[in-house]
């Protein structure tokens, strides 16, 4: 037998505390990945686990979870290869990626996480992204919700300039990809009131703002710099709170 077995395996659930069990299931030609993961759970020594965790692996190569537990045993018993440390901290901030999700739109958002964004304009690092999504989701449960760009922007990993020209690219993906428009801005913009341009200049002073502990609405500082009038202005807004009340599944 070399079929591997499903996930999860009925009869490592079974037995997952039975070391016995466990070896005598993969000795009867059971490519368990679970199995091997119950066994890393119950020997006592490093090796043994990393070995068990390496050989799960090479049966599922695609949990992402797996790969960094086997990575981080790796890397506590070879301190000294940092190519290893450096995939575990890129498989960490991948995988804190995946669990920054936007909102689902009836339409589909085909734009990139602002994190993503941000890292393929070499503004941050995976190791920036894992810290600052790391204190966002602590800070979330706190009850003290921050938008991932605002605390790069707090903690002086990303400028204000930086960011906004990453909101902007934004937006100009999710407008490529035939995203109905999410923020004000975009409305603005797809409608042909303001340019890219005048956008990401109101949005690095929204910014800038915000960081000082201010707020002013992104409309209000386009009415102020000229960007738009009060009619334009209160006609967008009207079209983005309609949506926004029926866009969600």
């Amino acid at each position: 037998m070399n079929k591997a077995c499903s996930r999860p395996c009925p009869f490592v659930q079974r037995h997952r505390h039975d070391l016995i069990r466990l070896r005598d299931h993969l000795a009867e030609g059971h490519r368990c990945a679970d199995a091997w993961i119950a066994i890393a759970h119950l020997v006592h020594e490093p090796w043994q686990r990393l070995d068990c965790l390496e050989r799960a692996c090479a049966i599922d190569p695609d949990d992402q979870n797996l790969q960094i537990a086997r990575l981080e045993h790796y890397v506590v018993l070879h301190p000294e290869d940092a190519h290893a440390a450096e995939e575990l901290r890129e498989a960490k901030a991948r995988r804190a990626l995946e669990r920054y999700k936007p909102r689902v739109f009836r339409h589909q958002d085909a734009s990139q996480p602002i994190g993503a964004i941000l890292r393929a304009l070499r503004a941050i690092s995976d190791t920036d992204l894992e810290v600052v999504l790391e204190e966002q989701d602590r800070l979330r449960r706190l009850g003290r919700p921050l938008l991932l760009g605002d605390l790069l922007v707090r903690r002086g990993r990303v400028a204000p300039e930086t960011l906004a020209r990453a909101l902007t690219m934004q937006s100009r993906l999710r407008a490529v990809n035939g995203a109905v428009p999410r923020t004000l801005g975009e409305y603005l913009i797809a409608q042909g009131h303001v340019t890219p341009d005048q956008l990401e200049r109101a949005l690095i002073e929204q910014i800038r703002l915000r960081a000082s502990g201010a707020h002013e609405p992104l409309g209000e500082i386009l009415l102020r710099h000229g960007a738009v009038d009060a009619a334009i202005l209160q006609r967008a807004f009207q079209q983005h709170m309609h949506d926004a009340m029926t866009a969600f599944e």
